[in-house]
């Protein structure tokens, strides 16, 4: 439990910096000059279920049993309606959003999935290739 509440420290402090230092570049360069002080208990709240989500999903033993697929699914379907509720509140969906929004954030969501699952299927590719050459590094050394 101890190292859970420690990677859930860790990544709050890191979501949080990242995206308040991103928000702040975007109000720079739009003319913006300040965060409420709403929006930004509102950003840290988002950022606490994030590393709540994410270490549930990807820290805790029990789930990383169920393999890669399972947990990022689980993280999505955890995090993806948070991430939508803070769309509607900082005002990027209004009422029921347009349909290019809409469109541009499932294709976005689909991409990043997609894409997980290509990086993980190429780690374990390597994973393999590699534990074969261990094996064979090893059978030549006499080990």
């Amino acid at each position: 439990m101890k190292n859970l509440l420690k990677h859930i420290r860790d990544d709050l402090a890191y979501s949080f910096s990242w995206l308040v230092l991103c928000i702040m570049v975007f109000l720079l360069f739009n003319g913006g000059k300040t965060i409420q002080l709403g929006s930004l208990f509102m950003l840290f709240a988002f950022c606490i279920w994030g590393a709540v989500c994410f270490a549930l999903c990807f820290q805790y033993e029990k789930m990383q049993k169920r393999g890669f697929l399972f947990s990022l699914t689980c993280f999505y379907i955890l995090f993806i309606p948070a991430e939508i509720f803070l769309f509607y509140r900082l005002g990027i969906f209004l009422e029921k959003g347009s349909a290019g929004a809409w469109i541009v954030f499932a294709a976005i969501v689909i991409l990043l999935y997609l894409t997980a699952l290509f990086i993980n299927g190429q780690m374990k590719k390597k994973a393999v290739l590699y534990s074969e050459k261990l094996r064979e590094y090893q059978q030549q050394s006499g080990r």
